[in-house]
């Protein structure tokens, strides 16, 4: 069978060095169109790998946005509070566990990966004799614009390397699956050659819990490949890591962005992706990616045009505006300092990319637009992500765009009035509750750290503890082919 949908950016080189690159390649494409044919429901948004109108030319557009956390600088109050920019900068870099529910439902149990919150439960590990095991707490980066990074420091605390990824998990798990040895190589050539194959897969079940129940299910099986690993958690950074961060988020979100609002008013442009995301809630309000990109797709929708994710489906960095990198003796360093590690044969669509210091000091010595450089954040900002649309005039009959009515609005809060959170719409923003805003908050010194989830899951009172149990080990549908990962909890 033909393959046609490529691997993120054209980058074969990764399939072309394995025994099983046949394999590889069709296994992509198969998951790739499987989740872009789902989302094909006749109307505007399609499968361009059975284009309903092949005669008729796509044009090939860019969306962009910046790579920095857009949710972290409006929580601090970055434009306005005198230490808020840099609050945002350094809690950029601060870990964040990662937890599983599982909602059953008549049409099969999905698991939704989120962010963990106090009240939600952790994951458990599943012991050898099938018995639930103690509760284990994976971490995040919470950094949720698609461009997550790394920094690498020596021991005296100075920075070596800063690198970049916007390499979706889905890409190295079905990689994972088909040929993990291949996986463990290019870890070991990435990352650090020490690594080992037990440091990236899972060496025991993990359940989590079914959503307002005592009984858990398989959620990750025991050698199956583990996207929290350290490599790609403290000790680097291989792909994306954050809940959101996904390019199945990427597929839903494209889809979904086709759905007219007659209500909400294009004009004026520069507010109208936040007033669209709050009401259609297609995704993260506080993200500059999502609204823009919803917003990109929208347009085109509202022209009555059908839209698709451009061959190769991926998200990608797409500029690195770094010019202003000096050295300690304010010297330019950009030229041998920036490496594009993994992309197109062009740039166009970079996976990864590395600041490394120059031979005799550290990048902390170094300055970026006149200002010492303290934080991978301060390159993030250079950073412009950005995804390719197909848009194209729909002839086909059927394919008409389809409209609803606002489910949701948003309220600010007050304390930071730029960042906000969804509710219904009916709900009075003054009467929110601070707990509600406090879900969307990030992780900070003062946060609970990941020993206090663990303690408040262990923390069962012991009648309910008794009534806990693991229930059948099926393992549930990938996270990356389910629609709105985040919504409902």
């Amino acid at each position: 069978m033909a393959v046609f949908y490529l691997p993120p950016a054209g980058f074969d080189r990764d399939f072309a060095q394995s025994a099983q690159a046949a394999d590889l390649r069709t296994n992509w494409d198969e998951f790739i169109g499987g989740g872009i044919a789902d989302r094909d429901d006749g109307a505007l948004f399609y499968d361009a790998k059975s284009d309903p109108a092949p005669g008729v030319t796509a044009d090939r557009v860019p969306i962009p946005w910046n790579g920095f956390p857009r949710s972290l600088s409006m929580f601090f109050n970055a434009a306005t509070s005198p230490t808020g920019a840099r609050d945002a900068l350094r809690v950029a870099e601060i870990l964040r566990p990662v937890t599983a529910v599982i909602i059953a439902s008549p049409q099969g149990d999905v698991t939704r990966f989120v962010s963990w919150t106090p009240g939600l439960p952790t994951l458990r590990a599943v012991n050898a004799d099938g018995t639930l095991g103690v509760p284990i707490v994976p971490m995040h980066r919470q950094q949720d614009e698609y461009c997550e990074w790394h920094v690498d420091r020596d021991s005296n605390g100075g920075i070596r390397r800063i690198s970049f990824t916007a390499e979706g998990p889905e890409y190295w798990r079905e990689m994972a699956s088909v040929d993990p040895d291949l996986v463990v190589k290019l870890y070991q050539e990435l990352i650090d050659p020490s690594v080992v194959k037990a440091d990236l897969f899972w060496q025991h079940h993990v359940a989590a819990r079914v959503r307002g129940t005592n009984t858990f299910r398989i959620a990750m099986r025991k050698d199956s490949y583990n996207p929290y690993n350290k490599w790609n958690t403290t000790h680097g950074v291989m792909h994306l890591t954050h809940p959101a961060n996904t390019l199945g988020a990427e597929i839903n979100l494209a889809a979904d962005a086709t759905v007219v609002f007659p209500s909400i008013p294009p004009q004026p442009a520069s507010t109208f992706p936040r007033r669209l995301i709050c009401c259609a809630e297609f995704g993260g309000v506080n993200r500059s990616s999502d609204p823009l990109i919803g917003a990109g797709v929208n347009g085109a929708a509202r022209a009555g045009k059908m839209v698709t994710l451009a061959n190769p489906v991926g998200l990608y960095m797409g500029t690195i505006d770094i010019g202003t990198l000096r050295g300690p003796q304010n010297q330019p360093i950009v030229q041998e300092a920036l490496k594009i590690v993994r992309a197109s044969a062009n740039n166009e669509m970079i996976l990864r990319a590395e600041v490394v210091a120059p031979q005799g000091f550290t990048l902390d010595q170094c300055s970026l637009g006149g200002a010492r450089l303290a934080f991978g954040g301060q390159i993030a900002q250079k950073i412009t992500m950005r995804l390719f649309g197909l848009v194209k005039t729909a002839p086909v009959p059927g394919r008409a765009g389809t409209t609803d009515t606002c489910g949701a609005k948003c309220c600010a809060k007050p304390q930071a009035p730029d960042f906000r959170i969804t509710v219904a719409p009916n709900q009075n923003c003054a009467q929110v509750p601070a707990g509600d805003f406090d879900v969307e908050a990030p992780f900070t010194e003062n946060s609970p750290t990941p020993e206090t989830a663990m303690q408040e899951e262990a923390a069962v009172p012991s009648a309910a503890a008794e009534k806990e149990s693991l229930d059948v080990l099926a393992a549930p549908p990938p996270i990356s082919r389910q629609r709105n990962p985040l919504k409902g909890l």
